[in-house]
């Protein structure tokens, strides 16, 4: 990119920000750029990317604690787990085979700032709700510190919560500090295949209910099936409802059999062994089943009672492709060949079901004039533009990525 600034101190990008300020032009904030497509991108702004500020500063393992600049890939931040047997509770999602990007070049700021949450959020929770703290710099060039290295109650505003999945818009993070936790020995998942988009969400939903830790709980339709179990052994031609255990073997072979017992009605279940679900999961996490180039792709949360139903309507209306994680309560949606994408279809029929839908990538051809993230009503516009306003008032922090004028 051209004319990209790249700080290589904290100091160096407070300069950046306050000679933005002074000269009243705008930053488009990255990291290595891998979710750079998803939102608008100003065209006036100039690019900063955090690259540079990159370094793990602290990593206790006995403490299930690490720091790291915000510029840190995250591929250097597991390398560092994995010699201690450790993992981030979270998985975050890689865009690598959406965007055509390097795997693993996103960077743990990127992370924390979008909140992008993979199918292990059923049970740990978001990358947010295991972010103990932050540095970071505001919209008016000052420096601020939120949370620390444990987890406790706050008096106040969380300012550590409060910048994940705010995209750059109220400041710049520098640091990060996060919650671990030891990796599992072993893992499984439980296979079904050729069920009815409702049936296998029914099933899903009584497996995540039960006391037995479902880690991933995933509904993939025939088509996106196809795609996402390269170096799997599965049944071709079917969907495929997935359901992960994690921990250690003995625990796995006791929880794997209640949970067979507690579905036997809705047919037959397959066991894939640990080398097997690693890779199935890897594939879920960089999101393979969502790799052909001519389709629009939606994520829409919603409650996954409700899924199915969204699901139904958004289909009699718009020729989509749905699969689900959360066990419903994460849509992917693939749309071809309509201007506006099913946009108008899609966010009413979500919005009436009280969810969200972010167009991730635009199709073949589509306008550019739908609006990437979920519109907010009136109240929520007001109370987002007044914090944004707090931060940023001058508007130099990836102005307009999120809503226009913001």
């Amino acid at each position: 990119m051209e004319d990209m600034l790249t700080p290589l101190v904290n100091r160096d990008l407070k300069e950046m920000i306050l000679e933005a300020n002074n000269k009243k032009t705008n930053l488009e904030i990255l990291g290595h750029g891998t979710k750079r497509t998803i939102g608008r991108i100003n065209s006036d702004a100039t690019p900063l990317s955090l690259r540079r500020l990159s370094e793990i500063t602290l990593y206790e393992p006995s403490e299930l604690v690490l720091s790291a600049r915000a510029g840190t890939p995250i591929v250097e931040i597991e390398r560092a787990l994995k010699s201690y047997n450790q993992q981030l509770p979270f998985e975050y999602l890689d865009f690598s085979r959406v965007f055509g990007t390097e795997p693993g070049w996103g960077t743990i700021g990127s992370i924390f700032a979008t909140n992008f949450s993979g199918s292990r959020r059923i049970l740990k929770g978001s990358a947010r709700d295991h972010l103990l703290g932050v540095n970071a710099i505001n919209g008016r060039g000052e420096e601020f510190k939120s949370g620390g290295r444990v987890m406790k109650n706050v008096a106040g505003y969380d300012l550590a919560k409060f910048m994940a999945n705010s995209w750059g818009t109220l400041g710049v993070m520098t640091d990060v500090t996060m919650k671990l936790l030891p990796a599992p020995v072993d893992e499984c998942t439980l296979f079904m295949y050729g069920l009815g988009e409702d049936i296998a969400l029914e099933a899903l939903r009584a497996a995540v209910a039960t006391p037995y830790e479902i880690s991933g709980a995933v509904y993939l339709n025939q088509e996106h099936a196809h795609s996402c179990l390269e170096g799997v052994t599965y049944v071709r031609d079917k969907s495929v409802t997935a359901m992960r255990l994690e921990n250690t073997s003995k625990s796995i072979a006791y929880r794997s059999e209640r949970i067979r017992d507690l579905l036997s009605a809705f047919g037959d279940i397959y066991y894939i062994d640990q080398p097997e679900s690693q890779i199935f999961w890897q594939n879920m996490r960089q999101l393979m089943f969502l790799s052909e180039p001519e389709d629009a792709i939606w994520r829409i949360s919603t409650t996954p009672r409700k899924a199915y139903q969204s699901a139904r309507q958004i289909k009699k209306l718009v020729d989509a492709k749905v699969s689900y994680d959360w066990a419903g309560g994460l849509l992917w949606v693939t749309t071809r060949g309509v201007s506006d994408m099913g946009s108008s279809d899609i966010r009413r029929i979500v919005a009436e079901a009280g969810g969200f839908a972010t167009l991730i990538r635009p199709g073949a051809g589509a306008s550019s004039d739908v609006s990437p993230f979920h519109p907010l009503d009136p109240s929520h516009m007001k109370l987002t533009k007044g914090i944004k306003d707090m931060f940023d008032p001058n508007g130099v922090l990836n102005p307009g990525r999120m809503y226009d004028g913001i």
